[in-house]
């Protein structure tokens, strides 16, 4: 349907207080590999039109959410309509109000991909690292994707943004003394680096050699204190976690663990939460609410500095709307810890963490226990730690890496973690 005809359908709703609008159309094209074989070379189009009705008075404010399709016509578009009031009539959240008018985001590229040809550039780029006897590429997707995407709402917003993707799906396979080990990998950028997917491969396929290398900690004796180094997942998972800890629904439903001034660290790291980061994946200049968003820093010298978060949530605690905020920036004293004994976690099978109390770690698939001179591979154990307290004195790597919602230090540096 047209956005037209579906505006008319909305305003046609004398019970509707206001409504949110979000078309999303997705140019894609789809690579499968099995071993270096192409199996599939798909081009995808999708068009998805998201409708969230709103219905208010002065003590409460209802919602309930439409989706449009292909098959939607004004008749069967008008009853999703009234079976969405009637869903939003029975949600009881106190009332709060839409965003005002927010000044216009229109956000075109300049220059539209030729994305059969980026993706056959990405399959050269990691096919290029598939160069070992022992090891090899079992299984390989890729997708390069434009989208664009639409918001309006009854407030008179309007914003518009196109952007760009590339996922690398991936499951290496080494095989040593008749056993094959696998491992497996979600690339996500933003940015079109062929090299850095060839060295993101390598180091994936060099990380299933060590793993069909490694051996258990109790043929190793491992040092007390020694200092353990999470990345990806689990450097990801610690931020969502801390982040989220101080953003006004926490506060509002009074689950969080810090507050404003609060000292989360003596290390004295800050972290900003930002829209666009290049070479982030998540970026977005707005959020679903339609607020256009800004760099907002949330922890200062290791000190909680600002909330942050979306306009219902702003609205009950009487604070600034920031929005919804999909990207961190860390920053702060690096440390150096090449030349002592550490140990790296490559991969856990899944990293945990939980709000509550604080406990994190996780079975590790594989690490690397750097004894002084050499490294030695490692599988079979767990780590646990109290996140609150670890943060305390955490250290950051000097190495930098940029993650699909994360720009930072490669590792987070932990001292007196429990490894059993």
């Amino acid at each position: 349907m047209k956005k037209n005809d579906i505006i008319r359908c909305l305003k046609a709703h004398k019970e509707i207080s206001d409504y949110q609008l979000i078309i999303r159309n997705k140019d894609s094209r789809e690579l499968f590999y099995v071993l270096d074989h192409l199996e599939i070379n798909r081009a995808v189009k999708t068009a998805t039109t998201i409708i969230n009705v709103y219905v208010s008075n002065e003590k409460f404010t209802g919602s309930s959410t439409v989706t449009v399709t292909s098959a939607d016509d004004v008749k069967s578009l008008d009853k999703k309509i009234k079976d969405a009031v009637k869903k939003a009539k029975d949600v009881k959240n106190l009332y709060y109000p839409l965003p005002p008018k927010q000044e216009q985001v229109t956000e075109k590229r300049t220059k539209k991909e030729d994305l059969n040809a980026i993706a056959g550039n990405v399959a050269r780029a990691v096919f290029a690292a598939d160069v070992y006897k022992e090891g090899w590429l079992n299984s390989t997707e890729i997708f390069v994707s434009n989208t664009d995407t639409q918001f309006l709402d009854s407030k008179g917003t309007k914003h518009e943004a196109e952007s760009f993707s590339i996922g690398v799906e991936v499951i290496p396979t080494w095989s040593k003394n008749g056993e094959e080990i696998e491992l497996y990998k979600y690339y996500e950028s933003s940015a079109l680096d062929y090299k850095a997917i060839t060295k993101e491969i390598d180091e994936l396929l060099q990380n299933a050699r060590e793993r069909a290398d490694a051996v258990t900690p109790k043929k190793v004796k491992l040092p007390k204190d020694l200092k353990v180094l999470v990345k990806n997942d689990m450097l990801q998972l610690i931020l969502d976690t801390i982040s989220f800890d101080i953003n006004y629904r926490n506060l509002y439903f009074k689950e969080n663990h810090y507050n404003l001034k609060d000292e989360i660290s003596g290390s004295r790291f800050s972290l900003t939460m930002k829209p666009v980061i290049k070479g982030c994946a998540r970026s977005a200049r707005f959020d679903e609410d339609g607020i256009v968003l800004k760099n907002t820093r949330i922890i200062k010298d290791g000190k909680v500095e600002k909330l942050w978060g979306s306009n219902r949530f702003a609205y009950y605690l009487k604070k600034k709307v920031t929005g919804n905020l999909p990207l961190m920036e860390l920053e702060g004293p690096r440390s150096e810890y090449k030349n002592e004994k550490h140990l790296i976690i490559e991969n856990f099978s899944s990293p945990q963490l939980e709000e509550t109390s604080g406990y994190w770690g996780g079975e590790v698939r594989l690490a690397r226990y750097f004894d002084g001179e050499k490294y030695i591979p490692l599988t079979g154990f767990s780590i646990s730690g109290n996140i609150y307290e670890d943060l305390k004195t955490v250290e950051l790597s000097g190495e930098n890496a940029i993650l699909p919602n994360y720009k930072g230090p490669k590792y987070l540096i932990f001292k007196g973690i429990k490894i059993h």
